[in-house]
C-alpha cells in the first residue's frame, strides 16, 4: 500500500509514492561577491584618499595671488580628487550596506516557511486519502521536485487551488489546521516570489555600483597624473616634499593570496669543511 502520509523526509529523498524520486532542495543562496570592490580596486581609494589630504597640507602653496602657473591646474585636479572622492565612497557604503545580505537572508525565510506548509499539507492530505479511500486525491498535493523558488511559489498556488476545488477546508480543519489554509498557502507563496524578486534587485544594486567605479577611478589617475606633473614643476628642488608626495601618490600593491609579504628564508650556514 502507498504510504500517503510520509510526505517528503527532507534531506532522504523519499516521497510518499515515488521513494527513488529527489525531494525538493531549497537552491543555493547567490554570493554577492563579484558584485564587491576587488583589491586593486581599494588600494586605488586609499591612494585616493592620501593625496586628497597632501593637496590639503600643500594648497597654501597654490593660493598665491596673482596666481602662478599651475595654480588653476592644481586647483582643478584637488577639486575633481574630492568630488570623486565623496562620489566612490559613497558607492562603497551601498556596497556595504548589507541590502543583499538581507533579502537573501529573508528568501530564506520565506521559502523554508512555505516548503513546511506544503510539507504540512502533504502529510495531511495523505491521511484524508487514506481515510476516503481515495489514493487518487495525492495527485493534487504532490511535494515540488525542482530546485527553484518559482516552483515552489506555483505549489503553493496548486495546493491551494486543489483545496479550494476539491472542497477539502473541512477535511483538514477535522485534522487540525486552524486558520484559512487555502488563503495562507497564498500568502506564503506570494511572499517567496515577493522576496525573489527584491533578492534580484538588491544585487542588481550593487553590480550597477561595481560597473561604476572602474570609470570613477580611471578619472582619480587622471587628476593624480596632472598633480603629479604640476607639484614636479613647483617642487623641482624640493626633495621632502617630493617624498611626501611620492609615498601619497603610489598605489599600494596586495601580495597575492591577500596575505603579508613574507621576507625569504635565510639559508642555513653551511656546513664546516671535513678534515
Amino acid at each position: 500500500m502507498a504510504r500517503y502520509d510520509s510526505g517528503v523526509r527532507y534531506g532522504s529523498g523519499a516521497r510518499y509514492d515515488e521513494p527513488d524520486a529527489p525531494a525538493f532542495t531549497p537552491k543555493l543562496k547567490h554570493s554577492s561577491r563579484p558584485y564587491h570592490m576587488n583589491d586593486r580596486q581599494r588600494n586605488q581609494v586609499q591612494r585616493l584618499l592620501r593625496v586628497e589630504g597632501f593637496c590639503a597640507n600643500h594648497a597654501a602653496s597654490f593660493t598665491n595671488t596673482p596666481p602662478k602657473n599651475g595654480d588653476a591646474k592644481f586647483a582643478a585636479a584637488r577639486a575633481g580628487i574630492i568630488a570623486l572622492r565623496t562620489q566612490i565612497t559613497g558607492k562603497q557604503a551601498v556596497q556595504a550596506g548589507g541590502g543583499f545580505g538581507q533579502a537573501t537572508a529573508q528568501q530564506e525565510v520565506e521559502r523554508q516557511e512555505l516548503t513546511e506548509l506544503l510539507r504540512s499539507v502533504n502529510r495531511t492530505a495523505g491521511a484524508i486519502a487514506e481515510e476516503k479511500e481515495e489514493p487518487g486525491l495525492m495527485d493534487r498535493f504532490r511535494m515540488p521536485r525542482g530546485n527553484n523558488d518559482a516552483e515552489l511559489a506555483a505549489r503553493g498556488d496548486a495546493f491551494a487551488d486543489a483545496i479550494v476545488e476539491l472542497e477539502l477546508a473541512d477535511e483538514f480543519a477535522a485534522n487540525g489546521y486552524e486558520g484559512d489554509l487555502a488563503a495562507d498557502l497564498r500568502k506564503e507563496a506570494k511572499d517567496v516570489r515577493d522576496t525573489e524578486s527584491d533578492q534580484g534587485g538588491a544585487l542588481s544594486v550593487q553590480a550597477g555600483v561595481t560597473a561604476v567605479l572602474p570609470g570613477l577611478l580611471r578619472v582619480a589617475r587622471k587628476h593624480v597624473t596632472t598633480l603629479d606633473a604640476v607639484l614636479h614643476n613647483r617642487f623641482g628642488n624640493d626633495a621632502e616634499v617630493l617624498g611626501a608626495w611620492k609615498t601619497a601618490s603610489h598605489v599600494t600593491a596586495t601580495p597575492s593570496g591577500g596575505g603579508e609579504t613574507v621576507p625569504p628564508a635565510t639559508p642555513p650556514p653551511a656546513p664546516p669543511p671535513t678534515a
